[in-house]
């Protein structure tokens, strides 16, 4: 079952409290497992055709490393992202919610293809969720 952000935040942030479900970077495979997810979820978002139009101009090794860094970090590994803050990065953009969803079902995607537990991609993706509040515009 895929939870989306937008759907189900509420269940996504009990999970992320809960201790024993704890998404942890050894359930990714380490940094190198991360950076195979990533660049498995990058190749898949720039082939969607309901959203690679936002990263028509991305240069897409520089996105993989950012977003590896930032999957890194909210897993509590020793990385730290260093890029723009995503209120500043998608500003413009006109990101709906539907766009976002799409992007969340190409990372969890990619996350099923890396056999990577439920709990720990449901532990990913309560992190991540907040994000949505500085992408979404519309």
């Amino acid at each position: 079952m895929r939870l989306l952000p937008t759907l189900a935040l509420t269940v996504l942030l009990v999970l992320a409290a809960t201790p024993t479900l704890a998404g942890t970077l050894e359930d990714f495979g380490g940094h190198d497992g991360i950076l195979r997810v990533t660049t498995d979820f990058v190749t898949r978002v720039v082939r969607d055709t309901r959203i690679n139009r936002f990263f028509a101009h991305a240069n897409g090794a520089k996105l993989i490393q950012l977003i590896s860094s930032q999957v890194c970090e909210a897993l509590g590994g020793p990385c730290r992202y260093t890029g723009r803050s995503m209120k500043d990065t998608h500003r413009g953009m006109g990101v709906t919610s539907k766009d976002f969803n799409a992007l969340v079902e190409d990372l969890c995607d990619a996350m099923d293809a890396a056999r990577i537990p439920a709990h720990a991609q449901n532990k990913l993706l309560a992190k991540l969720a907040p994000m949505w509040r500085d992408i979404v515009t519309r």
